[in-house]
């Protein structure tokens, strides 16, 4: 059985392989039983990490966007099956690109409808990286728009609506392809809301969960609380890290900027992510607020990936062996391959910096853990985290 000693050693052993700080909140049955903020919320270590240093949570946002969407399901605005273009019209004749034998790419009018459900389990095929129609395409949209999305000014919104004319890389709901169905899926929350996606998080999670440190933009005073990030070189030394993808790593929380990322664009704290954590692993309710129902939170964490796309789950993402995907989460597998320890349908994400977080209904368990590492070895931090807090019980 492992005690709070063992997650102290487990934190100490993170800053010995050169990160600033790290800070770990675990939850059980509504109540706080460990946290912890070890080392320096600076690269030059001279301050402290304490309970208000902010961090970039990353792709975690994903989970916060995605509970938007299931929220508004719950309430009736959309049926999961329903046509991604009944809601934007933009979408109702898209392109798929076909790779034929010579290497080249033949595109063509998809057979297939793009629906809700496919953008809740990353299978619409929108994906902004490598040679091929679908990439080029999207480069040439964001040139149109006016470049870096984070450092011009345009919306979530009107990217989304110049985005349905790239041709898809599959017929949507064919493959599993971490990319932009969150995004989309974000754009239907707004329209069928009439609120921003900022707006409707702070409405319907932050203030009724009294999450006072999370958000798109920068806030008076909180650039000075903001974490310093660290990127670990190929030759094992560790150096500040400045970038994110080309662009400048904080340009994206500008106060005058417009853009609301929704799959990688929250700033927060360990509090403020525990909280939200905790409220998961209740079913939906934290200290008295009900933010969404047991049995949608059920359903949002069952797994959607039959078993030759759980394949390429995987093989995209290695460390999430022994996962399937749900309505925007990991969620654990009743036959795992990934030798950890938990239970059936324990979810969440992770960031690309590092922030990680787990809720466990079964158990009404849930963690958060924070530091800032760009593009880390998760699986040596979380599966380690992740069976030493399994151990406590």
């Amino acid at each position: 059985m492992s005690g709070k000693k063992d997650l102290d050693n487990l934190l100490s052993t993170f800053i010995d392989r050169g990160l600033p700080g790290a800070a770990l909140s675990v939850c059980k049955g509504g109540e706080i039983i460990y946290e912890s903020f070890c080392g320096y919320r600076d690269t030059d270590k001279t301050k402290p990490l304490t309970e208000d240093t902010l961090f970039r949570i990353h792709s975690i946002t994903k989970v916060y966007s995605a509970l938007c969407g299931m929220m508004e399901y719950e309430r009736g605005a959309f049926l999961m099956d329903d046509p991604v273009s009944e809601y934007l019209p933009e979408y109702k004749n898209l392109l798929v690109s076909i790779p034929q034998e010579d290497g080249t790419f033949r595109v063509e009018e998809a057979k297939e409808p793009m629906l809700i459900r496919h953008l809740f389990n990353m299978r619409v095929g929108h994906y902004s990286f490598g040679d091929n129609p679908t990439a080029n395409a999207m480069k040439e949209i964001h040139e149109k728009l006016g470049g870096s999305k984070f450092l011009s000014k345009y919306s979530l919104r009107e990217e989304i609506r110049a985005l349905a004319e790239v041709p898809m890389l599959f017929e949507p709901g064919s493959h599993f392809q971490y990319g932009y169905g969150i995004d989309i899926m974000a754009v239907i929350v707004e329209i069928t809301s009439g609120m921003s996606l900022g707006e409707y998080m702070r409405k319907k999670i932050f203030e009724p969960l009294g999450m006072e440190n999370t958000g798109f933009r920068f806030r008076p005073g909180w650039e000075e609380r903001l974490a310093g990030c660290v990127r670990h070189n190929p030759d094992g030394s560790v150096s500040p890290c400045n970038d994110l993808l080309g662009d400048p790593l904080d340009t994206m929380y500008a106060p005058d900027g417009k853009y609301e990322a929704a799959d990688a664009g929250l700033l927060s704290t360990l509090g403020d992510l525990q909280t939200f954590s905790a409220m998961l692993a209740g079913g939906g309710a934290y200290r008295g607020e009900h933010i969404i129902g047991r049995k949608t939170i059920d359903m949002m964490r069952s797994n959607l990936l039959e078993e030759a796309l759980l394949k390429e789950f995987t093989t995209a993402m290695p460390d999430m062996e022994g996962y399937g995907y749900g309505y925007g989460v990991r969620t654990m597998l009743p036959k795992g391959t990934a030798l950890i320890g938990g239970s059936v349908g324990e979810f969440g994400w992770l960031g690309a910096a590092g922030a990680w977080m787990m809720a466990d209904p079964s158990e009404n368990l849930s963690a958060a853990f924070m530091i800032q590492d760009m593009l880390p070895n998760s699986k040596y931090y979380n599966n380690r985290l992740k069976a030493a807090i399994y151990g406590l019980f």
